[in-house]
């Protein structure tokens, strides 16, 4: 009788051991993330509370890196998560939309929005990044408004700065082609309307055409012509942006909203700063980053609660905080590397370690949303689009019949699948 006692309590042990160790498995939850900021994130959660444990494992795209497992993560965070391929992964998180657990009222409407398929939550935002164009502060009474510029003033402002020695150009107020992102950001602004479709992906080709003819037309009426812009690139353009303009080489610069606001704050006092505006409205760039829970997830409980801690406004006040010491080792701007997408964050926290931000905040209601894009995008973006629109509004040799977009897009699948 004893014996049996004894293994009986043996037996219990062993069950008693292996519960407690489902339970401290199912405690602990994986991201995926191209996000290395999501290390102190992670550790700041683990130190909050006592349940649950979060890990982060880097992926260079997380997008991608789902697409290509079988062992998919609990939680991923990065861009290109809204393609239909990617989406099909994740699990709906309505249950978690409430003002106990995450508040939907908190967010941009519009980023939200873009997250909801068919009226079921299945990604919330994380962070975003706007078009933004620097120029001297001493040039600060230039644009007309607080908030935004256009191509039309912008246009209009480089023509006056252009200055010449004898057919040199000394100084030039701003040329399109200087920067590919600048003509790709200008696509989106004008509608060139990229977006995947069952066929791959489309786009406003008529719109793209006149994007093209825009630029070109700039450069022959404003700057001479595409070469004399290159020569004054060649010879000029080599110190960082905020040299540039500053030092009055030229009068205005491209630069998104996280790599602005990276800038240190002695540099930022030497600057200013305006919206990018497209018809009135400022495109959000389409590396907007989501979190989503794997359909797969192992442990549930623990994504959810991450998220619920994560998109608090104290816990992203906090992680604000810290993130300007660690800014001292590795200079990155906001939360996740951008604005954050619960909007009293970025309108009365962020001001609070970006002081520039007081005289332009973004405005909200002036918002173009991305189209929805595959997650092989960002390659695609700087393999096929980019060189297109470089090669299109260049110094163009009439002998040559280069490629339409279509036929470039379609060899580039053949090589890559």
């Amino acid at each position: 009788m004893q014996k049996v006692f004894w293994r009986m309590a043996a037996l219990l042990c062993v069950l008693v051991y292996c519960i407690a160790c489902k339970n401290a498995e199912d405690s602990i939850a994986v991201v995926w993330t191209d996000r290395t900021d999501f290390i102190t994130y992670c550790e700041a959660f683990n130190s909050a509370q006592p349940r649950y444990k979060i890990t982060m494992s880097y992926k260079q795209n997380p997008a991608d890196a789902l697409m290509n497992t079988q062992n998919p993560p609990d939680l991923v965070v990065g861009p290109w998560l809204r393609g239909d391929a990617a989406l099909v992964k994740f699990v709906t998180i309505d249950n978690l939309l409430s003002e106990k657990n995450i508040n939907p009222d908190s967010f941009y409407p519009l980023l939200r929005e873009l997250g909801n398929v068919n009226g079921k939550q299945y990604l919330l935002p994380v962070s975003f990044n706007l078009p933004a164009i620097i120029f001297s502060a001493s040039q600060q009474n230039l644009p007309k408004t607080n908030f935004t510029l256009s191509l039309e003033e912008m246009q209009e402002l480089s023509a006056a700065y252009n200055k010449k020695s004898g057919t040199d150009y000394t100084r030039m107020g701003f040329s399109p082609r200087w920067d590919t992102n600048f003509l790709y950001v200008t696509a989106q602004g004008m509608n060139a309307a990229f977006e995947e479709t069952k066929n791959l992906f489309s786009w406003n080709d008529k719109a793209l055409q006149d994007i093209i003819a825009y630029t070109r037309t700039w450069s022959e009426t404003v700057n001479t012509n595409a070469a004399a812009e290159d020569e004054f690139q060649f010879r000029y353009l080599y110190d960082p942006p905020y040299t540039l303009v500053t030092d009055g080489r030229c009068l205005f610069w491209y630069l998104s909203s996280d790599e602005l606001f990276s800038l240190n704050q002695e540099r930022l006092k030497s600057i200013d700063y305006r919206w990018m505006s497209y018809n009135g409205k400022t495109p959000v760039q389409d590396t907007i980053i989501y979190a989503g829970i794997c359909k797969k997830a192992k442990n549930k409980a623990a994504a959810e609660a991450f998220l619920c801690w994560f998109f608090n406004e104290e816990s992203q006040k906090q992680m604000l905080s810290r993130s300007q010491t660690d800014n001292m080792i590795a200079p990155s701007f906001g939360l996740a590397g951008g604005f954050s997408a619960l909007r009293n964050v970025t309108e009365n926290i962020f001001p609070v370690y970006y002081p520039l931000l007081l005289k332009h905040l973004p405005q909200t209601d002036d918002f173009a949303a991305p189209y929805s894009l595959p997650h092989n995008w960002e390659q695609l973006k700087k393999e096929i689009i980019f060189p297109y629109l470089r090669e299109q509004t260049g110094t163009l040799n009439t002998d040559d019949q280069p490629l339409p977009l279509n036929r470039r897009i379609a060899d580039w699948y053949k090589k890559s699948h």
